[in-house]
């Protein structure tokens, strides 16, 4: 989750720009890089120790100061966009009662919270760091959704160890770790960060138990061209004060709240705004309705504002970046 207007809170920011994304087709194919053989993947497992996973920390953000959140009149998120929902793979989850203030999940390995998980990433130089995810139903059964500056930024693929820790927990593994071996992103972030099409995908490898991610854990169904007037669960794993990264956290069915006035400079579906404190290491954590569909994730907050959480519209982009993902095998 990215911060503004400073780097001390979240996980990775864009600077606002002209809005040179037009140029770039919201119908192109989502970018992406094929990144881990059999032999990367057993460095992944050996490089991620415990000590490892804990000393991780969110990607920190560039700069801006720009914020307001805009009415809930969220037509223009959703218009002309034919609504789809993908079926999950696992129980629905029952909802924990209405907070806005982040709770810790008690027992993140039950389904329903198992398809959460974190997202350790090596940059090299000894640098680690962390994002969130969700395990998401794909006829792959590999499928994980997260924020697109958990895959690439500033010209990067994060595309070194890349790992999904489903049910983390104060380094414990009760699934195993599964490497990515193919991560992408939207055209428009790829191209000019424009945070409306802030959205990453990553298909990974086996765990070292040999199964795939969705047998091990389950997957949520994931939905597009909704209205953005839902009620979400709001899942992730903050890292920045007052947290420390080691529990799943979770604010329960917050609700809409409108739009970051700042996604009306960018093309695209305007990005929404829920009420949650979750900090640094939270992007890409999930936002589900209906107890088991993603119909959003976290990307950024501001320190000013620490309780209001912004993320990506699911529209079109997201079926496609979906739909590439899913053929991957």
């Amino acid at each position: 989750m990215s911060s503004r207007p400073a780097p001390t809170l979240l996980a990775l920011g864009v600077m606002l720009i002209a809005p040179a994304a037009a140029a770039v087709s919201a119908r192109a194919a989502p970018a992406s890089i094929a990144i881990s053989s059999a032999a990367q993947a057993r460095q992944a497992l050996r490089f991620w120790t415990p000590a490892q996973m804990r000393r991780a920390r969110p990607l920190w953000p560039r700069p801006d100061a720009r914020k307001r959140v805009a009415g809930r009149a969220g037509a223009s998120s959703s218009a002309a966009v034919t609504p789809h929902r993908i079926a999950p793979r696992a129980p629905a989850r029952s909802s924990a009662r209405a907070s806005s203030a982040s709770q810790p999940v008690a027992e993140p390995t039950l389904p329903g919270n198992s398809q959460n998980g974190a997202i350790f990433i090596s940059l090299g130089g000894g640098e680690v760091a962390r994002c969130s995810g969700t395990s998401i139903n794909a006829p792959n059964l590999s499928l994980v959704i997260t924020a697109g500056h958990c895959v690439h930024d500033q010209g990067q693929w994060f595309d070194h160890r890349w790992v999904f820790v489903p049910g983390y927990h104060d380094g414990e593994r009760p699934f195993g770790v599964f490497p990515a071996k193919w991560i992408a992103t939207t055209p428009r972030w790829l191209a000019s960060s424009d945070e409306n099409f802030d959205i990453g995908a990553a298909v990974v490898s086996r765990n070292e138990r040999g199964q795939r991610l969705a047998e091990a854990v389950g997957g949520d169904g994931i939905a597009w061209g909704l209205s953005p007037a839902q009620t979400f669960d709001v899942y992730g794993y903050p890292v920045g004060p007052p947290f420390n990264g080691a529990s799943q956290r979770l604010c329960s069915q917050t609700p809409y709240e409108g739009h970051d006035v700042a996604s009306f400079f960018w093309p695209g579906p305007l990005n929404m705004a829920v009420q949650c404190n979750v900090t640094g290491g939270a992007s890409g954590g999930g936002w589900v309705i209906s107890g088991d569909v993603l119909d959003g994730i976290t990307t950024y907050g501001y320190p000013s504002d620490p309780t209001t959480d912004f993320g990506p519209y699911f529209g079109r982009a997201l079926g496609r970046l979906y739909g590439e993902a899913a053929k991957v095998r």
